[in-house]
């Protein structure tokens, strides 16, 4: 098949959650396929990428094309919220027919069979281009559902709410219409799948989890764990993840050091909010920002603390955390999207003095935790495969092609 790929940005580094998810499925069915990327770029920022994805060899041919500047008529027409998809394309006059007529004649020149196409503004641009040749919509995570969450679990102050609320609204009639758009979809949990059904009954949503690469995130034995180092790691701008790190670093650290005054708390991830970076004047806590290289950091941890209060879809800390045999303590949020067989290995708690006491019990117990992340390797070689997502990808991807009328 020739395929192409569709994203906002372009998909570098691999370390960024949603990068990953393109890179290591389509690097496997490149092995059998020519893969296309369109790379729909929006700063200076990730046009600067390109060398380093082509350096990478994955794409048989990469396309770059610039999102134009928002007009100034359609922020004003988003920020109202009456009609949120046409409000959209008014943001961007114009641009989703010269991408169409781009995407034809890319069609046309590179035979292309089927398209992929990956996050929310890249599915509206793309819409109206997906008429000339069959699309996979990859979901990945329900923004409806995540907004939906923020609204009943967040303590949101009223111009906070207002605004979680105009967001709801745009997110729902974004998936609403793109689930109207394309012949079917793919989520990486039963949440998520569930909530889009949901949305649009009779709409066609497969699930296909994360997988975690275990040749990258692997024990290391020369790199000794640091007693009672507490570690979380992920884009740190992110509301699921800095909300986790300051909520753990304020009200539940403290508790932890109150029998284990030795415990430390390690946060890793890029972009740090200054309310995270102001953590790091918290004794015991350190902020280290982007790192080179995060897999030292989990092997020096003795777990993964994980208290996630918000989001949905497949937590990527979970899954490498168990592939470097670290156990992890997280709450009902954190595990609900998970496999049962990860989530038996899931340490839960869901109140402050409760995540705490799980904490301290693991740090008493070295043989408890050399039991659970041990077994958490294991699972996750068993459910939580690249390859088998890739192959799930590529039947889906061929089913599409096959019913394409010639």
């Amino acid at each position: 098949m020739q395929i192409l790929v569709v994203y906002r940005g372009m998909p570098w580094p691999i370390s960024e959650g949603y990068h990953l998810r393109i890179l290591h499925i389509f690097r496997r069915l490149s092995k059998r396929h020519d893969v296309h990327l369109l790379a729909l770029n929006h700063s200076d920022e990730q046009r600067a990428q390109l060398p380093f994805v082509e350096a990478d060899g994955l794409f048989s041919s990469i396309t770059m094309r610039d999102v134009p500047s928002r007009s100034l008529v359609g922020r004003i027409r988003t920020n109202l919220g009456i009609a949120p998809v046409s409000d959209f394309h008014a943001e961007y006059p114009g641009f989703s027919e010269k991408l169409s007529a781009e995407v034809k004649q890319m069609v046309d020149t590179l035979s292309i069979d089927v398209a992929y196409v990956f996050d929310p503004w890249a599915d509206l641009w793309f819409s109206e281009a997906a008429q000339h040749v069959p699309t996979l919509l990859d979901v990945c995570d329900c923004r409806t559902l995540f907004y939906q969450r923020r609204l009943d679990r967040a303590d949101l102050g009223l111009s906070e709410r207002l605004r979680t609320k105009q967001l709801l609204k745009r997110f729902t009639q974004y998936e609403t219409a793109t689930l109207n758009t394309y012949p079917m979809s793919t989520v990486v949990s039963p949440l998520d799948k569930e909530a889009l059904e949901k949305l649009v009954p009779g709409c066609r949503v497969e699930l296909i989890p994360n997988g975690v690469d275990l040749d990258m995130f692997r024990p290391v034995a020369e790199i000794e764990e640091v007693p009672g180092n507490l570690i979380i790691f992920g884009n740190m701008n992110f509301l699921p993840n800095y909300d986790a790190a300051i909520h753990f670093a304020n009200d539940i650290l403290p508790l932890v050091r109150k029998s284990h005054p030795e415990a430390t708390f390690t946060i890793v991830g890029t972009n740090p909010l200054p309310e995270v970076l102001e953590l790091s004047k918290i004794d015991g806590v350190e902020v280290t920002g982007r790192v080179e290289d995060l897999k030292p950091y989990i092997q020096r941890a003795t777990m993964l603390v994980a208290p996630m209060r918000f989001g949905a879809g497949i937590k990527n800390k979970v899954l490498e955390s168990m592939a470097v045999e670290k156990p992890v303590v997280t709450n009902s949020t954190g595990v609900e999207a998970m496999h049962p067989q990860v989530g038996e290995l899931l340490c839960l708690a869901d109140d402050p003095q409760a995540f705490a006491d799980e904490v301290c019990s693991l740090l008493d117990d070295e043989q408890r935790r050399h039991d659970l992340g041990k077994r958490g390797r294991q699972v996750m070689a068993e459910v939580h495969s690249w390859d088998m997502a890739a192959e799930k990808y590529e039947a889906l991807l061929a089913e599409l092609a096959d019913a394409r009328p010639v």
